[in-house]
């Protein structure tokens, strides 16, 4: 083999070296460009969850302001039933008054009916 012979092969399988590099760097570039549409696919996803999170919070803060609202309401309906207890307690307490006052009464006829028995008798 002559010395043109030998870089005539040596060039050809320089050639052949970087045909195959740059087939290699072509599969690089469409690795890195799947890897970017990749990321950024992650990244909208992200952004779904981020936005569903702010949702979640908003409900949440309106369910804590539902549940302010349903104890304010218990609240205030024990403070009516308390209100209510204390009336028919004072009812309570009239309707004995009102006995005693019966009976007080009652005394008061049995009287006046002795006092009659011995007026008849006189």
């Amino acid at each position: 083999m002559t010395n043109e012979e030998k870089i005539l092969e040596m060039l050809a399988s320089i050639q052949a070296d970087m045909n195959g590099m740059k087939a290699d760097m072509n599969g690089m570039k469409a690795d890195m460009n799947g890897m970017k549409a990749d990321i950024n696919g992650m990244q909208a996803d992200m952004n779904g969850m981020k936005a569903d999170m702010y949702v979640m919070k908003a409900d949440m803060n309106g369910m804590k302001a539902d549940m302010n609202d349903m104890k304010a309401d218990m609240n205030g309906m024990k403070a009516d039933m308390n209100g209510m207890k204390a009336d028919i307690n004072g009812m309570q307490a009239d309707m004995s008054g009102m006995k005693a006052d019966m009976n007080g009464i009652q005394a008061d006829m049995n009287g006046m009916k002795a006092d009659i028995g011995e007026l008849k008798a006189d």
